[in-house]
């Protein structure tokens, strides 16, 4: 997952309102977004390599999201795949804070990330890299492979086109999941240094990244009403960036949903 965009208590109507893009290398396989098989409470795309998700809600309302933190050094084997952070909280009763709190003394075991959790507590931000969590205020936000906010150009430009998308009188989904199909890319001068190659830089900078190796697979848009009403949009692309599959599904949140295990 390279880029999330949110609107947390921005809307009288809506809870949260979160669009994002996966971006991975297309030889990485994945499972599109479903109920799990073996955890059907959780709902969510699966990555068939490592087994966890970049991006899974539950019957509970919860959500879970992780994005790598491109820093170096590069090239460093961790213990556990980030998609195991969205499955391990989906998978537990504790509350985000608690599961951060446990989090923080392990965090090293993971390549570097950003993890945001979702929950009854509020949103919560998890930063690897400066081993803080934070709980988000209500309004616009957005985190793609450095900190939360960090005003990369991608990032700006995506939580201003949210902005005054939501400032329409009706949701449109259409509009929100255009906002994600952007591949405008900046000048040269307002690239971050990111310790890849400038090629790679560029690559990376726009919203959404077409490439025949390394690109956006997918997009999603989420919706929390103040009804407890989840609907979850999703867009899967192919390598040229076309439109394979469509994915929408509207969950009615329960306040007590069964879990199959804890895993901490």
């Amino acid at each position: 997952m390279c880029l999330i965009l949110f609107a947390y208590n921005h809307l009288e109507q809506y809870k949260l309102v979160l669009i994002t893009n996966r971006d991975e290398y297309h030889h990485r396989k994945a499972k599109q977004a479903d109920f799990w098989l073996e955890q059907p409470s959780i709902f969510g795309g699966i990555d068939c390599v490592a087994g966890g998700s970049w991006l899974s809600v539950d019957k509970a309302g919860r959500l879970a999201a992780v994005t790598n933190v491109r820093k170096p050094p590069f090239g460093q084997t961790a213990k556990h795949s980030r998609g195991d952070l969205v499955k391990d909280f989906l998978s537990t009763n504790l509350p985000a804070s608690d599961y951060l709190a446990e989090l923080k003394s392990n965090d090293g075991d993971f390549g570097l990330f950003n993890l945001l959790l979702f929950d009854d507590s509020g949103l919560w931000h998890y930063s690897s890299d400066t081993h803080q969590a934070q709980l988000i205020q209500k309004g616009i936000h957005g985190v793609s492979n450095a900190t939360l906010n960090t005003p990369w150009p991608k990032l700006k430009s995506g939580c201003e086109c949210l902005r005054q998308e939501l400032n329409s009188d009706e949701l449109n989904t259409e509009n929100l999941l255009n906002i994600l199909q952007s591949q405008q890319k900046p000048n040269y001068s307002e690239l971050p240094n990111t310790g890849v190659s400038h090629e790679f830089e560029q690559l990376l900078s726009p919203i959404f990244i077409r490439n025949n190796e390394y690109g956006t697979r997918c997009s999603t848009l989420i919706t929390i009403d103040q009804h407890n009403t989840l609907i979850f949009h999703e867009l899967s692309y192919n390598p040229e960036g076309a439109i394979m599959t469509k994915v929408l599904q509207q969950i009615k949140i329960d306040s007590q949903p069964p879990y199959a295990r804890s895993t901490l």
